[in-house]
């Protein structure tokens, strides 16, 4: 996305992207998935560290964050979902060394729920290992950043507030 995109509190991000905190239920109990990858900003030189995120990225030419979203979370998680609302969103300051500028990013997050598999092939840069299905605690402990701990912990409790209207 060349063009800067402007927001109403005039703040310029150079780039956008969307995600999903997907959920589904088994026994009662909600899962959520987590996606498991090879990050490619290790922190050690030459070394490849394995991150545990939800599924997430740029959006295309004209396309929303709604429809970026239900499609990284069908790439990504190779799952079809739904969206039920809005969870928040993440701004994100990061140094791209290849055009050696800081880059101002802003993620927006949709609580899903889970339809069905997906067998959309997966095509970036990224390494997909795994997607894994966990309990809000597993995800808690093995999600990479806390920004998205914070979003899935809002993720929970709008789900349980929907369950919870008749």
């Amino acid at each position: 996305m060349e063009e800067q995109t402007k927001i109403k509190d005039n703040l310029y991000y150079d780039e956008r992207s969307a995600g999903g905190i997907v959920f589904k239920t088994e026994k009662g109990k909600a899962l959520w998935l987590v996606v498991k990858y090879l990050s490619r900003r290790p922190k050690k030189a030459n070394k490849h560290e394995v991150v545990y995120k939800f599924p997430k990225g740029h959006l295309n030419d004209n396309e929303v964050l709604k429809q970026a979203a239900l499609r990284e979370v069908e790439e990504e998680g190779r799952v079809k979902s739904k969206i039920v609302s809005k969870i928040g969103s993440n701004d994100y300051i990061i140094w791209d060394k290849l055009q050696k500028k800081k880059i101002i990013k802003k993620v927006t997050f949709f609580l899903m729920e889970y339809l069905g598999e997906s067998n959309l092939k997966y095509y970036d840069i990224e390494v997909i290992l795994d997607r894994v299905w966990m309990s809000y605690e597993e995800a808690t402990e093995k999600l990479a950043f806390d920004s998205e701990k914070v979003l899935l912990r809002k993720a929970k409790i709008q789900l349980e507030t929907k369950l919870k209207k008749p």
